[in-house]
C-alpha cells in the first residue's frame, strides 16, 4: 500500500515512554496513510516487547526494525532507507505528536509538492508539564515559497527550522545524499541542515505537531551533557562549516540557510564551552581553538558570530554560569540585544556578504 507519510521512531531503552509516542500516531478512524518505523537501536529493556504490541495490533501501520547500536543517526540513515512514504520525519520515543493535529497535517502533506514542511512544535516540561510554543514567524504561513524567497524573509522564519519542525519529501532528502554522523550525539543539526542540498520548496504550516518533552537530565541536551560531549558539538559543527565550504555552487538561498545553521550551531558550541562549563578558563582556550580552525575552513561564517563569541567571552570571565545565563535570558534588555546581533547577522546573510 502507498504511504504518504513515514515516520521514524529511534528507540534506546525508551519503554518507559515508548507508548505515549506510539498511541499518539492512532487516530480514529486509523490513518493507514501512515508508515510507523519503529527503529530498536539494541535496546536492553522492555522496548521491544512494547513496540512488537504496536506491531501486532496496527500491522499495516507500525513495522519494526530492530538493529545493533549506533546512535541515532545511524537510525535515521536506516530509516531513510526503508521508508516508503512520500514524506519523511523522525520523532522521538521520549516525544510525542498531537493526535487531533495529525489529520490536519496528513491533508497537508496530500495537497502539496514542497521538498521540506514547517510544522510550529512545543516544548513540555517534563516535570510542570508547562507548554512553551514555538512558531515561524513574519511570514505568510500556508504557501509554498522557492527557498530564495523563503530565506530573504526576517529572521524569525527559522523558529522550527529544527528536527522537531521539520517534514522532508522522501525522495528530496534521498538526492541530497544527506548521511547522518554515527555514534555521537547532537546529529539532529545534520538532519535540519544537509538534506537542504536538495531543498527547492519549502511549506511553512500553520499546524502544531511536535511535542518535544525536556527537563531530563539524561538527556543530551542537559547543561551537564553539552559539556561532556563538547566534541561531539565540534564535531557537528565543522561538519556543517564543510558543507557550506564544500557546495559554493548551490543556490542563493540554499547558502543563506546553510550559513544561518552553522553560525548558529558555533554560537551554541561557544556558550557551552565557555559559559556552561565549569572549567571557564580551559573552555576559553577550548572556543578559541575552534575558533581558529574554522576560520581555515570558511572565515567569513566565523566573522559573523564573532559578536556572540565575544559576548560568551566576557561570561565566562565574569563567571556566569547556565544556570544565571537563563535568568539572563528572561530579561528584556538580552532580549533587545539578542534580536540585534540576530538581524545583523541575517542582515550580512542576505546581502550576501558570505
Amino acid at each position: 500500500m502507498k504511504k504518504l507519510l513515514t515516520v521514524a521512531v529511534p528507540c534506546y531503552n525508551v519503554a518507559w515512554c515508548l507508548d505515549k509516542c506510539l498511541s499518539s500516531f492512532l487516530t480514529e478512524p486509523v490513518r493507514e496513510e501512515l508508515e510507523i518505523i519503529i527503529v530498536n537501536d539494541g535496546s536492553t529493556d522492555d522496548t521491544l516487547q512494547v513496540a512488537s504490541k504496536y506491531v501486532d495490533m496496527h500491522p499495516h501501520i507500525f513495522r519494526l526494525v530492530d538493529k545493533p547500536n549506533g546512535g541515532h543517526g545511524s537510525v535515521i540513515n536506516e530509516a531513510i532507507k526503508q521508508a516508503i512514504g512520500k514524506y519523511f520525519k523522525v520523532v522521538d520515543a521520549d516525544d510525542w505528536v498531537i493526535t487531533e493535529n495529525l489529520g490536519d497535517f496528513l491533508n497537508i502533506l496530500t495537497n502539496t509538492e514542497a521538498d521540506a514542511i514547517i510544522t510550529h512544535f512545543h516544548t513540555v516540561d517534563m516535570e510542570s508539564g508547562n507548554k512553551k510554543e514555538h512558531k515561524t514567524r513574519n511570514i505568510q504561513l500556508n504557501r509554498a515559497y522557492a527557498l530564495d524567497e523563503f530565506t530573504a524573509s526576517p529572521d524569525g522564519i527559522y523558529s522550527c527550522t529544527f528536527f522537531h519542525g521539520l517534514t522532508y519529501r522522501t525522495e528530496a532528502y534521498r538526492a541530497s545524499g544527506a548521511i547522518l554522523s554515527e555514534g555521537i550525539f547532537y546529529e539532529d543539526h545534520e538532519y535540519a541542515t544537509l538534506p537542504f542540498l536538495a531543498v527547492e520548496t519549502i511549506f511553512p504550516s500553520d499546524v502544531f505537531l511536535y511535542q518535544y518533552l525536556v527537563g531530563n537530565v539524561n538527556q543530551s541536551v542537559s547543561d551537564q551533557n553539552q559539556v561532556k560531549r563538547l566534541g561531539h558539538i565540534e564535531q557537528v559543527t565543522k561538519r556543517l562549516f564543510c558543507c557550506y565550504r564544500d557546495n559554493p555552487n548551490v543556490s542563493e538561498g540554499k547558502r543563506r540557510y546553510i550559513a544561518r545553521k552553522a553560525t548558529d550551531m558555533l554560537v551554541s558550541y561557544y556558550i557551552v564551552a565557555m559559559v556552561k562549563n565549569a572549567d571557564k578558563r580551559g573552555g576559553r582556550i577550548e572556543a578559541a581553538r575552534v575558533r581558529r580552525e574554522l576560520s581555515d575552513v570558511e572565515p567569513v561564517l566565523v566573522s559573523l558570530a564573532d559578536a556572540r563569541y565575544r559576548i560568551a567571552a566576557i561570561m565566562s570571565r565574569l563567571g556566569i554560569t547556565a544556570r544565571i545565563l537563563r535568568f539572563i535570558k528572561q530579561s528584556l534588555p538580552y532580549a533587545i540585544l539578542y534580536k540585534l546581533l540576530k538581524r545583523n547577522e541575517n542582515n550580512k546573510i542576505k546581502r550576501g556578504t558570505t
